[in-house]
C-alpha cells in the first residue's frame, strides 16, 4: 500500500501544480487489479480531493459506449469468427490449398490471422491522422516481388490488407478525450495505447502529462533490501510439492495473501491439486481453457464418438462424462470387453443383451443428426449440434451450468444470428466436414477461456493465482514463484512468424528485446514482495534443465542476500509394517475341470492362480483400437482353420488363391480396412508361400490334415481318483505315416513367436506344459497306443519363415504330466496352501500384485 500512496499523492501534486481539478484528470493503470488498489490510495489522503478517474485503457473504452458490430469480412478480434475469415481470404488467392496441403493451410490461417490482429492493434493505437501514413509505409515494406521468405511476405501482405479493415469507432473516441490532464503509470512492459495518447496531448494543443515511472533496477541496493530466497528442486513433482508446502508456511503464519505465480501451466495444475487437497481456497486469474471443462470436453467427445472411425471407448468415455444416467452403460461396456469390440462400426446388434440394445439403439438415434458423410455449412452443424444435444436430454443442462453455457456462447449455438450479420455469412460460408467441424469446435474451445460468473474480490482468497505481469505493485503478503527456470522465465521469445524481427520492429509490434525487457521488469517488481520464494527444477523428466537467467542475475547481484530456501515439507515417520507372504486354502474352489492355461498358471504361480481362476478376479482390458500381435494370432488361426477346412488336397495350385480369399473374408469379419491391417498384411503376404511350401512338401511325405481347432474333453485315468477332467482346443491334428502301415498323430500348435523362445520352452520337456496336456488328452479321447501321439509347435513368424519344432518324447512328458496333475490337485483337495511364489518372470508382470503385495512383504518373508 506505501507505493500508492505515494503515488497518489504525486497525482494530489500535479493537480495542484498544474491548477487542475483532480476530477478531471483520467490516470492510465496497466491493469484492472490495480484500480481499487489506487482508489483506496486516493481515499486515505488527508485531506482527499475529488478522485480522479483511475482507468485501464479498456475500462477507458468500455466507459466511451459498446462498439458498433463488426462489418462482415472485418477484423473483429474474435477467436471464433476471425480464423473463419482468415480462411475464406486464403481460399480465395488459392482454392486447392487445403486439399493439397490441409496442416499448411491450418498453419497459414493461424499466422495470418494472429499477424493481422497484431497489426490491426499496432494501427488503432495511433492516432487517426498518422493511421494512413503508417500504413503506407508498412505496404512499401512488404512490397518485395521475389526473394527467401516470398511466401511469408505474401501472406503478411494479405494481413496488413486484412487489419485494415478493423473498426476504429472505440480507437476514435478514445483519441478524441480531452481530459484536464493525462497521468499515466509504467510498470512492466510499456503500453502502445497509452504511448500514443500522451503523445497527441502534447500537441497541437498542450495538455499536462505526467508520467509515472514504478520500475525497480535489478540493482544490489535493491536485492539486498528484499527478503528473497531460492529453492533447487529435482523434478517437477519435487517442485510442485515444495511450491504447495511452502505456501502452507506461509498461511499457518497468518502471511496472506500468496501469490502464486503462474509462469509453468503443467506445474500449477499440480500445485493447485496438492492445495485442493488441502481445501486451500484459491482464486484463480489465469482463467482456464473451455476446452479443459466438463461441459466442454463433454462436447468434443460427442463429436468424436460420432466419427465414422470412433472407437467403443470414445462412446463410453463421453457416456461416463455426461452429467445424465445411462441405464445400460454398464452391460454395453461388459458385452463389448466379451467380444473384444473396438471400433463402433463392428457392433452387432444380435450380441448385445436388452439394457445395452436400448442405449446402443438410442445412441443410434441422438447421433443421427451428426451422422452425415457430406460437407454442410458451419451454421448448419451448429443446429445439427443443438438437436443432437437436446435427444441427448443435455441442451438445458449445458444452459444450467455456468461452463456449459459460455460453451454454448463460443461456438454461437444459443440463437440463430441475425440476418446480414458477419457471423451469418461467415457460418453460411465455410463448409466442414464431420471431422473439420469436430477440429474447429476443438480449436474455439481451445481459444477461449472459461470466466467465473462470480469473481472473487480481491484479498478474499488466500491464495491468488496470477500471471507474472499482473503481480505488480499488489500488496501480497508473500509470493511464491514456482517454474523459475530457462524455459519458462527468461527465455528467448520467437519472433513474429511472418513478419520476422526487423519489420516487425519497424510496423511498431513489439521486438523479442522488448518483450524480454518488459518481462525483467514485472520479475523484478517481485522484489517489492515482503516474502518472495522462487522455486526451479534441475531436470524435466529426463532433460537437465537451467535456472532462469534472470534468476542467475539476481544471485550474481544479490550474492548472500539471496538465501536458499529452507525445506518447508516436515518429515512423517512411518513405521514399517511388513506383511506375511499371503497362503490360502480353497478346496472348496477348485474346478472339476482343467485346461492347459489354467493348470501352467498354477504351476507358474499358486496365488495368481488363486486370486485369477478360483475367485474370478481379472483387469478389465482396454478396448483399445490398435491391433496388436494377439489379435493377429487370434485371425492367422481363423484364416488357417477357414483354409484348411475348404480347400481340396488335390488342387495345390488353388491354395495361394484360397488362403488369401480366407484372409480377406476373415478381414472383413473384423471390420477392419486395409489401413489399420496393413502390418499384419505385409507380414501375412510373406508368410503365405513359406507356409504353402511347408504344407506340400509334409503331404508329399503321407501327411494329412485330419482335424482343425478340435475342442475335446476326457478324464485320463491317472485323474479318476481326483475327479477332474480335461479340456482344450487343439489347432489342429495331422495323420501321419507309420512303420508296418500303423499311422500316427500328430499335434500342431501354431505360435507367431519366434523360433528362438520356442526352442527355449523345448530345452527341458517337463517345463512345457501345453503340448504334453494335449498329447494326454488326445490319448485319452482316441485311445492312442502308446507313441501314437505326437506333438509340436509350428512357428509361423512371417520373418523367420516356418519351422516345425517337435516335443521329443510327447507321451512321456504326458505321463509324468497327469502324474503332477492329480498329485497337486490331490494335495490342493486335502487343504494345502497356494502360495504366493513372488520370483521368476510370473512375477514382473502380474496383475495380482496388489493382492498378494509383494512388494511390502519383509526381507526374510521373500
Amino acid at each position: 500500500m506505501g507505493c500508492w500512496l505515494r503515488l497518489v499523492r504525486e497525482i494530489a501534486a500535479f493537480a495542484q501544480r498544474e491548477a487542475l481539478a483532480s476530477r478531471d484528470l483520467i490516470v492510465l493503470l496497466p491493469f484492472a487489479q490495480h484500480l481499487p488498489l489506487a482508489r483506496a490510495a486516493w481515499l486515505a489522503l488527508d485531506p482527499a480531493p475529488w478522485m480522479p478517474r483511475f482507468e485501464t485503457t479498456q475500462t477507458l473504452a468500455r466507459s466511451l459506449g459498446p462498439p458498433p458490430a463488426p462489418a462482415p469480412g472485418e477484423v473483429a478480434f474474435d477467436p471464433v469468427a476471425d480464423p473463419l475469415q482468415a480462411a475464406q481470404l486464403l481460399r480465395e488467392r488459392a482454392p486447392d490449398w487445403p486439399r493439397r496441403d490441409p496442416r499448411g493451410f491450418a498453419l497459414a490461417v493461424a499466422r495470418v490471422d494472429e499477424t493481422a490482429q497484431a497489426l490491426a492493434r499496432v494501427r488503432l493505437a495511433l492516432p487517426p491522422s498518422q493511421r494512413a501514413a503508417w500504413l503506407d509505409r508498412a505496404r512499401a515494406a512488404l512490397a518485395v516481388p521475389a526473394g527467401p521468405g516470398i511466401q511469408e511476405r505474401a501472406l503478411a501482405r494479405l494481413a496488413l490488407e486484412w487489419s485494415n479493415t478493423a473498426g476504429t469507432a472505440s480507437a476514435d473516441a478514445m483519441h478524441a478525450l480531452a481530459p484536464a490532464g493525462w497521468v499515466a503509470l509504467r510498470a512492466g512492459s510499456a503500453d502502445p495505447v497509452v504511448e500514443s495518447l500522451l503523445a497527441q496531448a502534447a500537441a497541437p494543443l498542450p495538455v499536462p502529462v505526467l508520467w509515472l515511472d514504478a520500475d525497480l533496477p535489478l540493482s544490489a541496493a535493491v536485492v539486498s533490501s528484499a527478503a528473497v530466497q531460492v529453492a533447487e528442486c529435482a523434478d517437477l513433482e519435487d517442485e510442485a510439492q515444495r511450491t504447495a508446502a511452502q505456501v502452507l508456511t506461509h498461511l499457518a503464519r497468518g502471511e496472506q495473501p500468496v501469490a502464486l505465480i503462474a509462469l509453468d501451466r503443467v506445474l500449477l495444475r499440480r500445485v493447485r491439486a496438492l492445495l485442493e487437497r488441502q481445501q486451500v481456497p484459491l482464486s484463480d486469474e489465469t482463467g482456464w481453457k473451455l476446452s479443459t471443462t466438463r461441459a466442454g470436453a463433454g462436447v468434443v467427445g460427442l463429436l468424436r464418438a460420432v466419427h465414422a472411425r470412433a472407437a467403443t471407448d470414445e462412446l463410453l468415455d463421453w457416456l461416463a462424462s455426461t452429467p445424465r444416467h445411462w441405464d445400460g452403460r454398464a452391460a454395453l461396456d461388459t458385452a463389448w470387453r466379451r467380444d473384444g469390440v473396438t471400433v463402433l462400426r463392428q457392433v452387432d446388434p444380435a450380441r448385445l443383451g436388452a439394457d445395452a440394445l436400448a442405449l446402443w439403439q438410442q445412441w443410434l438415434t441422438l447421433s443421427e443428426p451428426l451422422r452425415v458423410g457430406r460437407r454442410l455449412a458451419l451454421g448448419e452443424w451448429l443446429q445439427r449440434l443443438r438437436e443432437a444435444l437436446a435427444r441427448a436430454q443435455l441442451w438445458d443442462a449445458l444452459l444450467l451450468d455456468a461452463a456449459g453455457a459460455q460453451v454454448v456462447d463460443a461456438l454461437r449455438c444459443r440463437n440463430e444470428p441475425g440476418a446480414g450479420s458477419a457471423w451469418a455469412q461467415q457460418s453460411a460460408r465455410a463448409l466442414f466436414d464431420a471431422g473439420d467441424f469436430r477440429d474447429w469446435v476443438d480449436g474455439v474451445l481451445e481459444a477461449v477461456s472459461f470466466e467465473p460468473p462470480l469473481a472473487r474480490a480481491e484479498g478474499a482468497a488466500p491464495v491468488v493465482i496470477t500471471p507474472l505481469a499482473r503481480a505488480m505493485l499488489r500488496p501480497f503478503a508473500a509470493v511464491v514463484c514456482p517454474g523459475a527456470d530457462a524455459a519458462h522465465l527468461g527465455a528467448q521469445p520467437a519472433p513474429q512468424p511472418l513478419l520476422g524481427e526487423a519489420l516487425a520492429g519497424e510496423f511498431g509490434l513489439p521486438s523479442s528485446a522488448q518483450r524480454r525487457e518488459g518481462e525483467r521488469r514485472a520479475f523484478t517488481q517481485l522484489l517489492r514482495a515482503p516474502r518472495l520464494t522462487l522455486l526451479h527444477r534441475q531436470r524435466d523428466g529426463a532433460e537437465p534443465l537451467q535456472a532462469s537467467p534472470l534468476l542467475l542475475q539476481l544471485q550474481f547481484i544479490g550474492g548472500h542476500a539471496v538465501a536458499a530456501a529452507p525445506e518447508p515439507r516436515v518429515p512423517q515417520p512411518v513405521e514399517a509394517r511388513p506383511l506375511a507372504r499371503p497362503l490360502p486354502v480353497a478346496p472348496q474352489l477348485l474346478p472339476d475341470s482343467l485346461n492347459a492355461t489354467a493348470y501352467e498358471a498354477l504351476r507358474a504361480c499358486p496365488y495368481r492362480y488363486f486370486a485369477q481362476r478360483l475367485l474370478g478376479l481379472a483387469e478389465a482390458e482396454e478396448l483399445d483400437d490398435a491391433l496388436d500381435k494377439r489379435d493377429y494370432g487370434t485371425w492367422l488361426h481363423a484364416v488357417l482353420q477357414d483354409f484348411h477346412r475348404q480347400r481340396r488336397p488335390d488342387t495345390p495350385a488353388a491354395d495361394a488363391a484360397l488362403l488369401l480369399s480366407a484372409a480377406r473374408q476373415r478381414q472383413a469379419l473384423l471390420a477392419r480396412d486395409d489401413a489399420d491391417f496393413l502390418p499384419f498384411a505385409a507380414w501375412f503376404e510373406h508368410l503365405v508361400p513359406r507356409y504353402l511350401a511347408w504344407l506340400h512338401a509334409e503331404e508329399a511325405q503321407g501327411l494329412s490334415v485330419i482335424d482343425t481347432e478340435l475342442e475335446l474333453r476326457a478324464q485320463p485315468q491317472a485323474l479318476v481318483a481326483t475327479g477332474l477332467r480335461l479340456r482344450g482346443t487343439l489347432d489342429r491334428v495331422d495323420a501321419l505315416p507309420g512303420e508296418g502301415g500303423r499311422s500316427a498323430q500328430r499335434i500342431v500348435d501354431y505360435k507367431t513367436t519366434g523360433v528362438g523362445l520356442l526352442r527355449e520352452r523345448l530345452r527341458q520337456p517337463s517345463e512345457d506344459t501345453q503340448l504334453p496336456f494335449y498329447a494326454a488328452l488326445l490319448g485319452a479321447v482316441r485311445g492312442a497306443p502308446p507313441g501314437g501321439v505326437q506333438a509340436a509347435y509350428l512357428s509361423l513368424d512371417g520373418r523367420e519363415g516356418v519351422s516345425l519344432l517337435p516335443h521329443a518324447n510327447v507321451a512321456d512328458s504326458a505321463v509324468t504330466l497327469l502324474e503332477g496333475i492329480a498329485a497337486d490337485f490331490t494335495r490342493l483337495r486335502a487343504g494345502a496352501p497356494l502360495p504366493a511364489l513372488g520370483e521368476g518372470s510370473a512375477c514382473e508382470y502380474c496383475s495380482a500384485r496388489g493382492l498378494c503385495r509383494r512388494d511390502h512383504w519383509g526381507e526374510g518373508r521373500r
